[in-house]
């Protein structure tokens, strides 16, 4: 399996975002986070030290914010904030390569082919430490659909601005622009931005190569009707059609669409 089609299916699982044009706060240009860690001089104005979140996973710079002026919600505030809260667990444990502890938050126990998440977890780890990295930058929350019941579960779904990144590490071998088509499917061509930098740690210089993206996404929920656990699947669910029919009947996510076309789309 090649590894931009890795890439293809982690985005589908686990990010869609995702992960998003955002408003969110946006980390210092210097890599404040760490005062050893900055971009060198001549790198692009818009360009920020990526720090290695494997080995310091307490840098990330991920944010999940609210639109609290103009926010749609349709939900209770105590369970909108348990979404957050999981929202955030979900992306944090993806952008530092803790896959067990992500995994709980994606809805295997929807479907019966758990070598397919298996097999996941093993090629985004594999190429995790090859120097490609999934990073969610943050979310900002702009709906938050009803819940949906079904026999075992409920599902909402979620209107948010994106912003996410590939990042390829200087030990990454192979060409990023090979990407580019695959991401400009996704979000648009102009939601894709893409820099060449290099960033200094601890007097050490590195080549960053990146792809930034800023979208519109959304993103559905799914718990179970015993307790409010939240697991996530990115919209482009529906164009796997036999597994979306796995993780929600078809019904409810179309009943969940026209919701948010109704009630945000249109505004």
């Amino acid at each position: 399996m090649s590894w931009n089609r890795v890439t293809v299916l982690a985005a589908l699982l686990f990010v869609g975002a995702a992960v998003f044009l955002w408003s969110c706060e946006q980390p210092a240009r210097s890599g404040d986070v760490n005062a050893k860690l900055m971009v060198a001089d001549g790198a692009p104005e818009q360009a920020v030290a990526v720090p290695d979140l494997e080995a310091n996973p307490e840098l990330d710079p991920l944010k999940v914010t609210v639109d609290n002026v103009g926010l749609a919600s349709f939900m209770g505030e105590d369970s909108m904030e348990v979404v957050l809260e999981d929202l955030y667990t979900y992306f944090h444990l993806s952008n530092v390569g803790e896959w067990d502890a992500m995994f709980e938050h994606f809805p295997g126990h929807r479907t019966a082919d758990t070598a397919m998440l298996t097999v996941q977890k093993e090629m985004m780890d594999k190429w995790f430490h090859k120097g490609l990295r999934n990073r969610a930058g943050g979310c900002h929350i702009r709906y938050v659909s009803p819940w949906v019941e079904e026999e075992d579960q409920r599902v909402a779904l979620l209107g948010l601005d994106l912003n996410y990144y590939l990042d390829f590490f200087e030990n990454f071998e192979g060409n990023p622009e090979g990407m580019r088509l695959t991401l400009q499917d996704q979000y648009g061509k102009e939601a894709i931005e893409y820099y060449e930098f290099d960033q200094i740690e601890n007097g050490d210089t590195a080549l960053i190569r990146q792809f930034e993206i800023n979208a519109t996404s959304s993103m559905y929920v799914l718990s179970s009707l015993d307790s409010l656990h939240c697991m996530f699947l990115p919209p482009q669910i529906s164009k796997s059609p036999q597994l979306a029919a796995e993780m929600m009947d078809n019904e409810t996510m179309l009943e969940l669409l026209r919701h948010k076309r109704e009630h945000f789309d249109k505004k």
